[in-house]
């Protein structure tokens, strides 16, 4: 046997006989499209079926979101005035409430303007005698609001109430507005009146940002009256807990109502308190006022008083309290 026979019988031995090689990962990946032509191939999920149309097989139901989608769409197409007619509907009709929002913010600023015009003539406002001559060469309003003579104070005050009842009666403005007039009937010692407006407001408006104004008030009323149990039970609301807002001025009036009835012991018990939680040398709604009681009363509790001590309370809702 030649040399090319013999290689040639050992090629063709290798194939039938002997180990196998195994095949290749390469061999088997031609195979299978081989494998899996005699078989139906199936539809991969496409990423947008709006645009992909197939036929559907047998018993398949048709995708009722699409259909409505479809159905919707001819339905735009045959009537296309009414479309048109309701975009512009819904288009006026969000022009109407913005129109009415922005009137009912230009409203409110408006109230709120007029009911600062009273506060600040109630609150600040100062009578001099020719005003005219002392104001002829000035350019600039003055910082404070100025009257001839104390009666066009109080027509000015007067105007501004009557224009805001007017003008907005049920706005957020003329609801504070009421605190201003129960004010101005205390300080003209129309105590009893005072009360009903003070009390009318707490019914009306009990969870209101300014009820502890007009339970202030209601507690001046009260006192003027004479009423002193009456007014210390309306400070109770107002003590809180140590630290609360406007606790400060609840002592005052407590330690001051229980000086009222005679009570002296009491009040220098609570004026006492209000030094150890509102320390003199710190800024408080009382401090001046239950410092010059103490000083008074017990010398001993209060230190040595320094230039510009005043006297007489801050006064919050328009009044400040009387004096013991």
């Amino acid at each position: 046997m030649s040399d090319e026979e013999a290689k040639e019988a050992d090629r063709t031995g290798s194939s039938t006989g002997g180990d196998a090689k195994p095949a290749s990962p390469e061999s088997k990946a031609d195979a299978k499209p081989e494998a899996d032509a005699g078989g139906e191939r199936r539809d991969l999920p496409k990423w947008n079926r709006a645009r992909v149309k197939r036929k559907a097989p047998a018993g398949e139901e048709q995708d009722a979101f699409q259909v409505s989608v479809r159905r919707a769409g001819r339905g735009i197409l045959q009537r296309p005035l009414a479309v048109i007619g309701l975009i512009m509907a819904i288009s006026g009709a969000g022009a109407g409430i913005y129109a009415w929002t922005a009137a009912a913010e230009g409203n409110r600023a408006e109230s709120t303007r007029t009911l600062s015009v009273a506060v600040a003539y109630e609150a600040r406002g100062q009578v001099y005698e020719g005003l005219a001559e002392l104001t002829a060469d000035r350019v600039r309003p003055l910082p404070v609001p100025v009257v001839e003579d104390a009666a066009a104070l109080q027509t000015k005050v007067d105007a501004a109430l009557t224009d805001l009842e007017e003008q907005a009666p049920d706005s957020p403005a003329n609801e504070a507005a009421d605190l201003v007039r129960a004010a101005r009937l205390a300080r003209a010692s129309d105590y009893e009146g005072a009360e009903k407006a003070y009390r009318g407001f707490l019914q009306r408006q009990p969870g209101h940002a300014l009820v502890f104004m007009a339970r202030d008030g209601l507690i001046v009323s009260l006192e003027g009256q004479g009423r002193y149990d009456d007014a210390l039970a309306e400070v109770e609301p107002l003590l809180g807990e140590a630290g609360d807002f406007f606790r400060d001025q609840a002592l005052w009036h407590q330690g001051r109502l229980y000086e009222a009835k005679g009570d002296t012991a009491k009040a220098i018990e609570i004026y006492t308190q209000y030094k150890t939680e509102y320390p003199f040398e710190q800024a408080s709604l009382a401090r001046e006022s239950v410092k010059a009681r103490l000083e008074a009363l017990d010398p001993s509790a209060v230190p040595a008083s320094g230039p510009g001590a005043g006297a007489g309370g801050l006064g919050v809702g328009g009044l400040g309290g009387f004096g013991p």
